[in-house]
């Protein structure tokens, strides 16, 4: 097995970056360097023990530097800081080693990288795609769907779902990001958009292979429609919206006027990660405001045939408990995240209340009915990381979910997500579920209700009229299926 893992990584090493990426020497350099260094430790660990502990602990401190130097270019983040808690870690002459076998046990997981293999797909695709084109965004099937687009942060541009490393991280892996990825096929890799392409196999839109965050990320010559940049806050989202607009409008991957076109927004969680550098900048009113103005700016530019996924911010709470998973953890989440990984007292009591205040503005705004005044453009809630907590094994976090930084997802975090969003879309308004759990099941669309749910079909599929949940709300049913929360 030991054999078996090494030639996979060796042969990993050498291929796959070439058919992940565009074909620029840099891009190719920084896969490398992450495949490689996992190689090296993995083979020390494997073959030669605590003989070559310096050796991995110098393999694992280069590494960390390069992250280093590399990230703060993307978040800015104090590099002396960081250069002094490299040092103090180069002194535990245990570090490189419990890391390196926490890495291995890691990516050695066979659904790592892509999520476990696909199921047949268990919906009926026939008759899911309207014999004329529809003209009300209250009627769309799901091979309705020409083209997909997405607005968001490093969660959507796919950081580090390929990683192995933490030099991996720096890797925008846009080709399986659970909303807007196209690598592959629906049988490899479950995102929304290999979803949608079993039934309109022409869909457009979609970003494929990998960008570097710090350098061509955002755009990435195969990015499509998916204009998200890491580390975007959401006073970052109009420029967004007008970068998308333009992409639509300039580039011709989807016809303006006659293209139905599906929108995945998902924002905030760098919002929350930050807020108490600037309580001011990053309260809740605020945050809903930038949010309003991204939509009213895709509202009011005409931009027809349109239906907005608005994702809601999954509860950052978790980190807290994410940094445990190793030293690395510990280390990256004082610039990642520090606000909710090591809150002051008043910060960890400011952060339960903005949280459902984050989440519940935007229900609030959606339910105004502020972009509902055209039938060809509507803006949809789906809550299903509101109460999303990290997936667990034997009582413990799987971290297999998760990049090595324990942060932003792996490869198999995607696919869950990418399955859950799809769920989302399928569940009428006001009974749509706010998380995801192991082996969750798809919902499919029906030949009594083959549209995807907005409010007004949501109202005319019940006796009574439904409004976007609350993010407070959720049935016994769904609890009982939620992912453990942690036990205190």
């Amino acid at each position: 097995m030991q054999f078996i893992l090494l030639t996979y990584d060796i042969e990993t090493c050498f291929r796959k970056p070439f058919d992940y990426i565009s074909n620029t020497p840099f891009m190719s350099f920084m896969l490398i360097i992450d495949k490689c260094l996992s190689v090296a430790v993995s083979y020390f660990l494997v073959y030669t023990g605590a003989k070559t502990l310096l050796t991995m602990k110098e393999i694992s401190l280069v590494c960390l530097s390069i992250l280093v130097i590399c990230w703060s270019n993307v978040t800015g983040f104090n590099l002396t800081e960081y250069h002094l808690a490299i040092e103090e870690l180069a002194l535990d002459e245990r570090f490189a080693e419990e890391y390196a076998k926490w890495s291995l046990e890691l990516f050695s997981q066979p659904d790592y990288f892509y999520g476990p293999p696909s199921n047949p797909f268990p919906c009926t695709t026939e008759g899911m795609r309207s014999s004329e084109i529809p003209t009300s965004v209250h009627a769309l099937r799901p091979g309705d769907i020409q083209c997909v687009a997405a607005l968001g942060d490093s969660l959507t541009a796919g950081m580090g779902a390929h990683a192995i490393t933490p030099v991996g991280v720096l890797l925008e892996n846009r080709g399986v990001s659970w909303s807007i990825g196209g690598d592959h096929t629906y049988e490899k890799v479950v995102t929304l958009p290999n979803i949608l392409r079993l039934y309109n196999p022409k869909l457009k839109g979609f970003s494929t292979k990998t960008s570097i965050s710090f350098l061509n990320g955002q755009n990435a010559k195969n990015n499509g429609l998916n204009a998200a940049k890491s580390g975007a806050r959401s006073y970052h989202m109009v420029e967004q919206a007008d970068l998308l607009l333009g992409r639509l409008k300039n580039e011709k991957l989807c016809d303006w006027n006659n293209d139905w076109k599906l929108i995945t927004f998902f924002i905030g969680g760098n919002d929350l990660c930050d807020f108490c550098k600037d309580l001011t900048k990053h309260d809740p009113a605020n945050f809903v405001g930038w949010v309003r103005d991204t939509l009213d700016r895709l509202y009011n530019a005409n931009l027809p045939r349109t239906l907005v996924n608005l994702v809601l911010v999954l509860d950052i709470r978790a980190v807290k408990e994410l940094k445990n998973g190793n030293f690395i953890c510990g280390l990256l989440h004082k610039f990642l995240c520090p606000c909710a990984a090591y809150p002051t007292e008043e910060q960890e009591k400011l952060l339960d209340a903005w949280i459902p205040q984050y989440q519940q503005g935007l229900v609030d705004l959606v339910n105004t009915g502020r972009y509902d005044g055209r039938d060809d453009f509507t803006v949809v809630i789906q809550p299903f990381l509101t109460q999303t907590q990290p997936p667990r094994e034997a009582d413990k976090i799987d971290f297999s979910y998760f990049a090595p930084d324990c942060f932003h997802f792996s490869g198999k975090g995607h696919s869950v997500a990418g399955l859950s969003i799809w769920n989302n879309m399928l569940e009428p308004v006001g009974t749509k579920k706010s998380s995801w759990h192991k082996g969750e099941t798809f919902e499919c669309p029906t030949h009594d209700h083959p549209f995807i749910y907005t409010s007004k079909n949501s109202a005319a599929s019940s006796s009574t009229v439904k409004k976007s949940t609350s993010c407070s709300q959720s049935s016994s049913d769904e609890r009982s299926q939620a992912l453990p929360l942690k036990k205190n």
